[in-house]
């Protein structure tokens, strides 16, 4: 049974669709790939959508596709944003915190094509400073007023949905003179490479999310905010072909819907993959099941976390080192106080 404050009760058909009028959602990376079906998703169901990349030319044809699709009305903007740019971070959404009467959902998630070790501007790892600090930190910029949003009557809870990258492929680009052998030996060496970045960025993720935003910073301050770790998987691309696996998100929910409505075109793997998302975004399982800090890798279904990811003696000094690399870069009141209450300014009136 679907609790009566969720974000969408149970339809049958299109015409039975909620109006999502009022509600907003910030989209990191949504100017394109599973981003931009999420940010598409949304826009049709008529909340608000705030994308944000760091590619201008995606983010305005993004805007007038959706626009030329949904409608002219649509209620879908984009902001420049380079997240491994803290300052830029700092500045982008201490605007939009500033800017926006409520905040119901952040979905961060934005991509990076790399196969390779490299740092950032700020000679942070690039995977690290993209997927788990930058996105960290605007979480934290954006607190205040997830939790103004939480306290609004008859408002669902918010919810920080942190979209871990799948693997990159990696490609060795040997020259004319190398041997068969060396083209082996390296690219062995770039897979390896290519494949502990990938879990080093994975575990940073579930640390954050699960012994960081949930356990320390939403339970402890009594916050109705959730916050979940997802990883669309290879899998979930066949996911047409495989019976369903939990037994609360039905296909007259949400997801599948919205699914229905997204084009019909051969970009299967992303659609499939937003499905993760979405479900982690706007299921009432969420809030039924209590999955604040779960790490979800399919629909119903939690990932097994390993090694490091599932030593919670490591979220404390894992958050410390979080903020003091954030402090270090923008400065040592860059952090917006956890327990700091959102300001209401004069024109903000807001009802659910």
């Amino acid at each position: 049974m679907r609790a009566q404050d969720s974000y969408f009760p149970v339809f049958q058909s299109p015409e039975d669709m909620p109006n999502l009028q009022g509600r907003t959602a910030i989209v990191t990376g949504g100017a394109c790939g599973i981003g931009g079906e999420i940010a598409r998703a949304l826009a049709i169901h008529k909340c608000r959508v705030i994308m944000v990349n760091a590619r201008a030319k995606q983010g305005t044809e993004a805007v007038s596709q959706i626009r030329k699709e949904v409608g002219q009305d649509a209620a879908i903007e984009w902001r420049y944003c380079d997240m491994t740019d803290l300052i830029q971070v700092q500045e982008v959404f201490s605007s939009l915190c500033d800017e926006l009467p409520r905040l119901d959902l952040c979905i961060l998630g934005s991509g990076i094509d790399q196969a390779h070790f490299t740092t950032d501007l700020h000679c942070i790892d690039a995977y690290f400073g993209m997927m788990w600090l930058g996105h960290f930190y605007a979480s934290n910029l954006l607190w205040p007023l997830l939790r103004r949003t939480s306290r609004i009557t008859g408002a669902p809870a918010p919810r920080v949905i942190f979209e871990a990258p799948g693997q990159q492929r990696s490609k060795s680009v040997a020259d004319d003179s190398s041997s068969d052998e060396e083209d082996i030996r390296r690219t062995a060496y770039d897979a390896e490479v290519c494949s502990e970045i990938f879990r080093r960025s994975r575990t940073s993720m579930i640390l954050g999310v699960r012994h960081g935003l949930a356990e320390r910073i939403a339970k402890r301050h009594h916050d109705n905010i959730y916050a979940i770790a997802v990883q669309p998987s290879k899998a979930s691309s066949d996911a047409s072909s495989h019976p369903r696996r939990d037994s609360h998100w039905q296909p007259s929910d949400l997801c599948d819907h919205v699914l229905d409505t997204l084009s019909k075109d051969d970009h299967f793997t992303v659609r499939s993959s937003s499905r993760i998302v979405l479900y982690a975004a706007t299921s009432s399982d969420v809030e039924n099941e209590y999955l604040n800090g779960a790490y979800l890798v399919d629909v119903g279904v939690s990932g097994r976390e390993k090694d490091l990811a599932a030593d919670p003696s490591l979220g404390p000094g894992f958050w410390d080192i979080s903020e003091r690399a954030i402090k270090a870069v923008v400065g040592k009141d860059a952090m917006v106080p956890w327990d700091q209450e959102w300001v209401k300014s004069p024109k903000d009136d807001v009802s659910a």
